[in-house]
């Protein structure tokens, strides 16, 4: 008899969140894309690609756990420039360490001369120092804005290190003609080759967050965002589990900047400094925070409307676009798709009606249970 219930309850049709929906869609929209696309559009969704990787870590870090960041393009610079400088050092000396009277290959950039080296220390320099910045401000239990001014002091120390720096990093020039991978010792991908080494990147990451998020770490997250004192109280190391967010966020983050370098053939001061931190939490603002599609779908549609604007309105483009995001995140705090997530929540609450079936098959259940 109590099999009949729960049968029943099992029979109703459990409901897919609004924004699964759009994942799906988006990632077959985005497999198409090329094939109705024109080159440069196609080089253009690549770099929006790699700069949604960019911005679903931030959000793992911001959206689930509370941590707003803004130097986190940081981490994102120090996988483009890693990847930036194994391309410039493949015939000898760049030219910025000649003109600097510079006559050796510096020690430290030799691992630098195998692509997938440069992007694996990419990857895990961005990590280390997330790491080590996550021990010394989590260990002293900083939290909250404090963490927010920290970050934004280390992207304008990385920034002025970038720039003084010039005889290791051409200083505000920056890396140019930064080649996308080759297969083994053959040509470069061609263009829409590398947009789909990027996109099955994207996905992947994307696949990695959402079991992240829902693993037991992630459910850590959020509960630490919600309510840390009486996380604590249970006796959660959440240091520990800040730590760990931040490494993985850090990662991401570095791997994204390596995939966008190449992309775009340069990195340079701008890609990693306050701006551009700034900017990737407009994005997540606008899409928003805290469900991953999101970051994904606020970083396509704003850097696209800023390419149209800027093509259709070369001199007010800006001024229009900053008053279109004043207005949706004004009008909708909680970002496109966390408005879409809310709305889907409020039709699925119960009705009068669904209320008295289920009080009717609760004390239904209770009545099999006590016979």
């Amino acid at each position: 008899m109590m099999r009949s219930v729960a049968a029943r309850r099992s029979d109703r049709p459990k409901k897919v969140p609004v924004n699964r929906f759009i994942d799906l869609v988006l990632v077959v929209f985005l497999a198409l894309f090329p094939l109705f696309a024109k080159t440069f559009q196609v080089e253009m969704m690549g770099r929006y690609i790699a700069l949604s990787i960019f911005a679903v870590s931030l959000d793992l870090l911001w959206g689930y756990m509370g941590l707003l960041s803004l130097g986190h393009a940081v981490f994102f610079g120090i996988g483009g420039y890693m990847i930036g400088l194994c391309y410039q050092i493949q015939h000898g000396l760049p030219s910025f360490m000649t003109r600097e009277k510079i006559t050796q290959l510096p020690w430290f950039y030799l691992p630098l001369k195998n692509p997938a080296l440069a992007v694996i220390l990419g990857i895990a320099i961005a990590a280390l120092m997330g790491a080590l910045l996550g021990f010394f401000v989590f260990s002293s239990k900083i939290k909250g804005v404090f963490f927010t001014i920290i970050t934004l002091a280390l992207a304008t120390m990385f920034y002025q290190f970038i720039i003084t720096e010039q005889k290791y990093t051409n200083g505000f020039n920056g890396l140019q003609n930064i080649r996308r991978f080759a297969v083994g010792s053959g040509a470069p991908l061609t263009k829409r080759q590398y947009y789909y080494v990027i996109l099955a990147v994207g996905v992947a990451v994307f696949l990695f967050c959402i079991w992240f998020t829902k693993s037991r770490v992630g459910k850590v997250a959020v509960s630490i965002r919600e309510n840390e004192e009486r996380l604590r109280y249970f006796g959660y190391k959440t240091s520990h589990y800040k730590i760990l967010i931040l490494t993985i966020s850090c990662a991401m983050a570095g791997l994204a900047g390596a995939l966008y370098a190449p992309a775009t053939s340069s990195i340079t001061p701008v890609d990693i400094g306050v701006s551009a931190s700034t900017a990737v939490v407009v994005w997540i603002a606008v899409g928003g925070r805290g469900n991953l599609t999101g970051a994904v779908i606020g970083t396509l549609l704003i850097n696209w409307a800023q390419s149209l604007l800027s093509d259709k309105f070369a001199n007010v483009w800006q001024l229009i676009l900053g008053v279109v995001l004043l207005l949706i995140i004004f009008f909708i705090p909680d970002g496109i798709i966390g408005q879409l997530v809310k709305l889907q929540k409020r039709c699925g609450k119960q009705t009068p009606h669904t209320e008295k079936v289920a009080l009717q098959e609760s004390s239904t259940a209770e009545s099999e249970v006590l016979s």
